[in-house]
C-alpha cells in the first residue's frame, strides 16, 4: 500500500500515506486523480512519509517534471487563500526526496500552498490549527475515510 488518501470531514484536512518503496507511476497516478477530482487538492494536508518508505527508484529530473504537472493542476483553481501542505519523514531512506520536494520551491505562487517538513506529529498538528484533542486523530487516522490508493506492484493501479 505505497500511497493511500483520506479525509477528515470534521477536521476538513487530507493525510496521505507513503509506504514501501514507492514509484513514479504512483506518484502519477495520485496527480491524475487529482486532477480528475480538483476538490481534494482545497484541503490542507498532513503527508506521511511511514518508516522504512523510499522513492529512490525516482530521479529528481521526475519529481521536477511532477511539480510541474502540479503547478498547471493548481493554476486555473484562483484559490484566494493558501492551504497548508505538511510533511513528515520517518523514513531516513526518503529523507533526500522529500527535502527535495519540499525545500527551494515556489510552492506559494505554483501551488497555492505553504509547504512546509516537520520533525514531529505534533509541530506539524499545530501548525495545521488543530487543538490538542484533534491530535490522536490524526496519529491513528480515526474519523478518516480513503478516497485513494495506488499500489501498482500488487494488482495494477487501484482507486
Amino acid at each position: 500500500m505505497p500511497i493511500i488518501a483520506r479525509h477528515n470531514e470534521a477536521l476538513e484536512l487530507n493525510r496521505v500515506d507513503y509506504a514501501g518503496s514507492v514509484t513514479l507511476a504512483e506518484l502519477g497516478a495520485l496527480a491524475e486523480f487529482n486532477s480528475a477530482n480538483p476538490t481534494w487538492l482545497t484541503y490542507d494536508c498532513l503527508n506521511l512519509v511511514l518508516a522504512g518508505a523510499d522513492f529512490l527508484s525516482i530521479d529528481f529530473d521526475a519529481l521536477d517534471a511532477l511539480f510541474n504537472r502540479y503547478r498547471d493542476m493548481y493554476q486555473p483553481m484562483n484559490m484566494l487563500i493558501l492551504r497548508r501542505s505538511a510533511w513528515l519523514c520517518q523514513s531516513p531512506a526518503a529523507e533526500r526526496h522529500v527535502g527535495y520536494w519540499t525545500k527551494g520551491r515556489d510552492a506559494k505562487d505554483a501551488l497555492s500552498s505553504d509547504v512546509r517538513l516537520f520533525d514531529s506529529c505534533e509541530s506539524a498538528a499545530q501548525w495545521l490549527l488543530l487543538r490538542p484533542n484533534e491530535l490522536e486523530k490524526l496519529k491513528s487516522g480515526e474519523g478518516f475515510t480513503e478516497f485513494f490508493r495506488a499500489d501498482t506492484r500488487a494488482t495494477g493501479l487501484q482507486r
